[in-house]
Order: C-alpha cells, then sequence, then structure tokens
C-alpha cells in the first residue's frame, strides 16, 4: 500500500529559514545603503538560519534515504510472501513485456516465465517496481502484481516484429588540403599532405527495434496479443517451438502444395475439404487474402 509520509519535513523548513534569511540580509544591505541603517546582530541570526537551513536539508536527505531503504525492504518482503503463495517459479526464463503505465508510457518489465498445467505462465519481477515505483514516502501494493496464465493450446503463434540494422560510421580522415598542398609547394615535401589527414576511425552502429508478438485467443475466444523485448524470441523458440510463425507458415505452405497435388491428382474427391481448409487457413492468418484467392482458383481449375 501507498504510504503518506506523516513525519515534519526538515528539508521544507529548512529551505524556508534559507530563503527568509537571503531575503533579510538583501533587505539589511538595502538600509545600509539608503539610511546607514544595520545591526551586527540581526546579519548573525541571519547567517546562522541560513546555516541551520543547510543542516537541516542534510538531515532530511539522510532520512528520506533511510526510508527509501525501508520501503524496498518492506515491498521485498511483501513481493516474496506474495509470489510464494500464488506459485511464481523463480528461474533463469526472464522475458521483458512491454506495456503502458498509467500515464501512457511504455514500459519494460522483466517478467519470470515458466509452464505449468499446459499453460504459460508470466509474473512481474520485482527490480522494475523497486526501482521506479518505490520511494521515501511510497511502495507498490503487491496486489498490483498479475499473474498471466496462457493456455499452450490457445496460442496462435508467436513472431519476430522489426529488424535489426547495423551500419558503419566514419570520422576523422580530414585534410586542411589548402595548407598541405602550400607545404608540398614550398618544401616539395608529400608528407606534408600524409601528416596532415586526421587518424580514421570506424564504428559500426547497431539499431535493433526488433520485438516479438505472441497472439493467442482469450476465455471468451476474442484475439488479443502481448509484445516482448527481443530477449523472449529464443525463449519462445525452447518452451513452444511449433508456435513459431515461420515455422506453421512453411508447415502451411507445405500442406497447401501437398493439398494441391492430391486434388490434381483426384480432381473432384477431396474439392469441398480442400477449399474448407483453405478457408480455415486464411481466418486463421496463416496466408494472405491474395494467396488465398489464387489457391482457390487453382482448386477450381483443377475440378
Amino acid at each position: 500500500m501507498n504510504e503518506e509520509k506523516k513525519e515534519i519535513d526538515l528539508g521544507m523548513i529548512g529551505t524556508y529559514m534559507i530563503v527568509v534569511s537571503f531575503c533579510s540580509l538583501i533587505l539589511m544591505g538595502i538600509l545600509v545603503g539608503m539610511f546607514g541603517i544595520g545591526s551586527i546582530f540581526l546579519f548573525i541570526v541571519a547567517f546562522t538560519s541560513i546555516v541551520i537551513g543547510f543542516f537541516l536539508i542534510i538531515l532530511q536527505g539522510v532520512a528520506d534515504k533511510g526510508a527509501h531503504m525501508e520501503n524496498i525492504n518492506t515491498f521485498r518482503e511483501e513481493y516474496d510472501i506474495y509470489a510464494d503463495k500464488i506459485g511464481v517459479v523463480r528461474n533463469d526464463k526472464q522475458v521483458t513485456l512491454i506495456g503502458t503505465s498509467k500515464y501512457g508510457f511504455e514500459v519494460n518489465i522483466l517478467n519470470y516465465l515458466w509452464t505449468s498445467d499446459n499453460c504459460i505462465k508470466l509474473f512481474p519481477m520485482a527490480e522494475y517496481y523497486i526501482k521506479n515505483r518505490t520511494s521515501s514516502i511510497s511502495k507498490p501494493d503487491v496486489l498490483e502484481l498479475k499473474l498471466k496464465s496462457i493456455p499452450v493450446d490457445s496460442i496462435l503463434y508467436f513472431e519476430e516484429i522489426g529488424e535489426l540494422r547495423k551500419y558503419t560510421t566514419i570520422s576523422g580522415g580530414g585534410t586542411s588540403l589548402k595548407g598541405a598542398l602550400l607545404g608540398y609547394a614550398i618544401a616539395e615535401d608529400t608528407g606534408a599532405i600524409i601528416g596532415s589527414r586526421e587518424p580514421i576511425t570506424t564504428k559500426i552502429v547497431s539499431e535493433d527495434d526488433r520485438r516479438i508478438e505472441l497472439i493467442y485467443k482469450n476465455p471468451d475466444g476474442a484475439i488479443e496479443n502481448l509484445e516482448f523485448k527481443h530477449d523472449a524470441y529464443n525463449v519462445f523458440k525452447k518452451i513452444i517451438p511449433l508456435k513459431e510463425f515461420r515455422r506453421i507458415a512453411n508447415l502451411a505452405i507445405s500442406e497447401n502444395k501437398k493439398m494441391i497435388s492430391d486434388t490434381k491428382s483426384h480432381p473432384s474427391q477431396t474439392a469441398k475439404e480442400k477449399l474448407m481448409q483453405l478457408n480455415d487457413l486464411k481466418t486463421e492468418g496463416l496466408i494472405t487474402e491474395e494467396e488465398y484467392t489464387i489457391q482457390k482458383q487453382k482448386i477450381l481449375d483443377s475440378i
């Protein structure tokens, strides 16, 4: 639960003391300049208040750091108890789930991933909440962390989207050509040209926007998706290899070719069934509308 801070804010008091004291010093300077009115006692009081103000700010910083660590430790304890209660398996299969914060920003949260009862289970790790949601005055409610359970049979496929781009940048190698040529003309020294060049450096830059989409049907039969960073790709290939889109697509193409071949061998035997299968492939999104139209026409032509 979020807990509001109730103790006196020493840092705020110190800030007020510093501001008031600086204003007092400025006013005293104006009075001395205009009327020759000044007071050593008031100057000492103002200066002392500034020193005390800075001291209070430091004390508040120490108190805030202690309160922050206390909230972190409390959240860790609550997290451990809650995770054990709901049966979280803390293994080395960790994937980064891409989500949206309550303010609409994209957030990347590491999740534990394991399989149980023919389901994929996902549960957020504590690190994101400790780093981004815990402070000296508040901590997350562990009940906000939800266990996701997706039956493997409901998963349609997972797919890699985006791409990894690599390119080389070249810097340096510039030449003060005019000065180098002048040096060559005067001294007839080719070294003047060679020596005038800056060292050439190359750097390989990578831009990786690859993500992994997991497409599945919810209990109501509606299609939903989860999006992950690319670290999920190898994990999914190990635990649900038959759900990889490229493998499904290749199998679908092979089946399609076999279906067409069988239809040509037996023109009227299974044409209706093949058309139904072809329609199912299109409905599941495994072939495009264009592929569906072409293959449908081939089946009809073969009858």
